[in-house]
């Protein structure tokens, strides 16, 4: 059967990204445990990031290791070991189909046991994906963390056998952990961590069952109790405040949510979040100098040294987004074919939420990784098969944003110093016919080649680039239309490119997918 899962969405693009090239490698291991940027407690399983826009964890599944992206946004356990075995303790012949913003994955619901640092679930139910397509930007597989209700693999268990062995045998991973370790605390915490200026791999904390020595204060944060009980991380929102003035919201599409307030998904799966496309353009036509171009899918160019002070306001709290997290840095050729120069532009980081409220209620709009960098969550998971009572706790990571908008300037004025010159978001309205770049834009904030002694952080005007995309205007071109063919078991996996896998997809195929900004395939 197929099933429609909320997320991950891996920006929109990620997904294409790294589509030649998969996650797989495994952090330092020290009695099962994963090694955190600080020392590891017992059930401290780790979260590592190799680009600030996906976040990954090891796993050992049946006597195998993997790595595996952590998503709060999903549900299931889903993994593609191409050709490795995996021990399993029961298996099925139920067939079901997983599918995400980007890509899906085909297999049988099976079972094995999971090790998560020092902790075992016993005969984990999960998916043995034996096809998948556009799969390999999440590594080995992904680590749902939502509740049953939404489950794929729960519901066809419920539908084959009857609910009571869906409840003994078919749970998400979070809810057959508690259900097995009753003493255990029903917490899960997550800190997402920032890439250095190095890109190296970072870490941050993924922790069950206690919480971290540095922010114990997070237990008398207010709870933010989950809108609909056993569906996902859904929590009210108060406000989202740009520059200190409160936005206005439209009423929210949520059933129940109080005057004035919408309700917001906390998804460490989502690169580049949707909001309300007013509340995107409120962002960043509140930025100087920024600029918003119709004819590109994200669609706002903002000066790479320019920002402003976003925060968004649960529980009364009051949590900055930190400036870095508010644009994405990238390199590319840009121009006609017979003339093009390296350069640097910078992009919103929230998008236009383009998803059918039809097809994907139970929320207004998901603030993604881009807000989960500045807080440190502690999600506390209800009782019974539907997680009745789960709620979360939040303390801020970023708490004072004069700190932070100093960061910014220094971190992303040395980030610059490294990059070709960048584009003049300004320069864009000069320009006759489609403003569009070309190419591997979205492949790393890193050049992809060095910078010649003669590039510079100096902005170049876009007008005299005369940018030029392959497309003609007006194509409609879908994702599966340019994705790569079916990956099934027992073909040539391919193998990471670099230390993380950031082999890219070249040129104009990947840039126009970037550019649509509504690709035809569910988020």
């Amino acid at each position: 059967m197929f099933a429609h899962s909320f997320a991950p969405f891996v920006g929109g693009i990620l997904s294409l990204i790294y589509s030649s090239g998969f996650v797989s490698a495994q952090l330092p291991l020290k009695s099962g445990v994963a090694v955190a940027a600080r020392s590891p407690t017992p059930d401290d399983v780790g979260v590592f990031t190799p680009d600030d826009y996906r976040y990954f964890t090891n796993i050992n599944l049946g006597g195998l290791n993997l790595t595996v992206y952590l998503d709060t946004g999903s549900f299931d356990l889903v993994v593609y070991p191409r050709g490795r075995n995996i021990k399993l303790t029961n298996s099925t012949n139920l067939q079901i189909t997983e599918i995400y913003g980007i890509g899906d994955a085909e297999g049988d619901i099976q079972f094995a046991d999971l090790q998560l640092g020092n902790i075992t679930i016993s005969s984990q139910a999960f998916l043995l994906a034996t096809e998948t397509q556009d799969f390999t930007a999440y590594g080995d597989g992904i680590l749902g963390l939502g509740f049953n209700s939404f489950s794929t693999v729960y519901n066809t268990l419920a539908k084959a056998h009857g609910a009571e062995v869906a409840a003994q045998t078919g749970n998400t991973p979070m809810p057959a952990l508690f259900a097995q370790q009753l003493s255990l605390p029903r917490t899960v915490d997550i800190q997402l961590s920032r890439e250095d200026e190095l890109r190296d791999i970072t870490q941050g904390t993924f922790l069950i069952g206690e919480h971290d020595a540095n922010f114990q204060q997070v237990t008398n944060a207010p709870q933010l109790p989950v809108v609909s009980p056993g569906s996902r991380w859904a929590v009210v929102l108060d406000a989202m405040n740009i520059n200190g003035a409160p936005f206005k919201f439209s009423k929210s599409s949520v059933p129940g949510t109080p005057d004035g307030k919408v309700v917001a998904l906390l998804d460490t799966g989502y690169s580049f979040p949707p909001l309300p496309p007013a509340a995107v353009d409120a962002i960043y036509s509140s930025i100087p100098g920024a600029v918003r171009d119709p004819s590109l899918g994200f669609p706002w160019v903002v000066p790479c040294n320019a920002s402003l002070k976003l925060s968004f306001v649960l529980g009364g709290q009051e949590f900055f987004v930190h400036p870095l997290d508010l644009t994405f840095v990238a390199t590319d050729l840009i121009g006609s074919s017979g003339k093009r120069v390296n350069a640097t532009v910078c992009v919103n980081t929230f998008r236009y939420n383009t998803l059918n409220p039809q097809e994907f209620s139970g929320d207004d709009l998901n603030v993604g990784a881009p807000f989960m960098r500045n807080v440190y969550a502690s999600f506390t998971y209800g009782i019974g098969p539907q997680s009745e009572g789960s709620f979360v706790q939040m303390v801020s990571t970023t708490p004072d944003f004069d700190t932070a908008l100093e960061e910014f300037q220094t971190q992303r004025a040395a980030t610059l110093a490294k990059l070709p010159p960048a584009v003049d978001p300004a320069s864009l309205n000069n320009l006759s016919g489609p403003s569009l770049l070309s190419g591997a834009l979205f492949s790393s904030t890193a050049p992809t080649s060095t910078p010649s002694a003669s590039s510079s952080a100096q902005a170049v005007p876009a007008a005299t680039i005369s940018l030029s995309i392959g497309t003609p205007q007006g194509t409609t071109v879908t994702a599966s239309a340019l994705a790569p063919q079916n990956t099934t078991a027992g073909s040539n996996a391919q193998e990471p490119s670099g230390a993380m896998g950031r082999a890219v997809w070249g040129g104009k195929l990947l840039w126009t997918v970037a550019l649509l900004s509504s690709i035809h395939l569910l988020l």
